[in-house]
């Protein structure tokens, strides 16, 4: 049986991994999902805007994949997968969260793929490292969540929505609620030498330019992006309120989470 020429296997798809990943647990989860597709993929991190148009064809596979933030897609995150262009291109949904709870963050970013013009064929939410609280889930992704991530991506691939275009069939889609503010602020202690590698890190551009010890509380949405990049380990959250909330989520969340998937048949 042949192939007619409109219906091209995967193996000559596009494959794409397209993430906003501040604490970078995402991206890696993303690339484990795309490495499970193809051997070659193309990478666009978004976390700090898109520096180029991004349009796919049809023809074309994506894993787009966020953190949820307190069950949410991140708002910014929102923004910038709303200037792609899907076209068609079929999409599998991800996110990444802290052995706590991702809630509504599939739905929404399901949402958010669709109105860009991707074509959703699965979705799967994985445990990483929680970005507030990194005793939740320390050291995930770990070697089975990543070699899960890539069984998941081969599969996504394996059902008749690749080839016939065939979608999830969404919830009937209800407004956003408003993206909570997190009163938790990145602050610089003594070890900070003003690299101004945070400054140039920040999706949001919170932290001053002049002084890194500065942060705009208003503008900061805590992804932690500073902490992760920060070569010192000079950025930290402190104070009663970020140790009384560690200590409710460590005692609410200590079994290990496992990966949850959906591919519909």
């Amino acid at each position: 049986m042949f192939q007619q020429a409109d219906s091209p296997t995967v193996s000559t798809r596009k494959v794409h991994a397209i993430f906003f990943s501040p604490a970078r647990s995402t991206k890696k989860i993303v690339e484990a999902i795309a490495s499970g597709i193809s051997e070659e993929f193309i990478v666009h991190d978004i976390t700090q805007g898109l520096f180029k148009n991004i349009e796919l064809t049809s023809n074309d596979i994506a894993v787009v994949g966020v953190p949820a933030f307190s069950g949410q897609v991140p708002a910014i995150a929102a923004q910038y997968i709303s200037q792609i262009k899907g076209n068609g291109a079929r999409a599998i949904i991800t996110c990444a969260y802290g052995n706590c709870h991702y809630e509504n963050t599939l739905s929404e970013l399901s949402n958010i793929c669709v109105e860009a013009g991707f074509i959703p064929i699965s979705s799967g939410a994985f445990v990483s490292r929680h970005s507030l609280f990194p005793e939740l889930g320390k050291g995930r992704p770990d070697a089975r969540d990543l070699d899960n991530a890539r069984q998941f991506g081969k599969k996504s691939v394996q059902h008749s929505r690749i080839m016939n275009g065939g979608a999830f069939k969404l919830e009937e889609k209800s407004s956003m609620r408003p993206q909570g503010i997190v009163p938790l602020v990145a602050k610089a202690n003594g070890d900070c030498n003003f690299c101004g590698r945070c400054v140039q890190a920040c999706p949001v551009g919170a932290i001053d330019t002049q002084n890194p010890k500065k942060t705009d509380k208003k503008a900061c949405i805590s992804c932690t992006r500073c902490i992760d990049v920060c070569p010192y380990g000079a950025r930290q959250f402190s104070g009663l309120m970020y140790l009384i909330t560690k200590k409710r989520l460590m005692d609410k969340n200590k079994e290990r989470k496992e990966i949850e998937v959906n591919i519909p048949l």
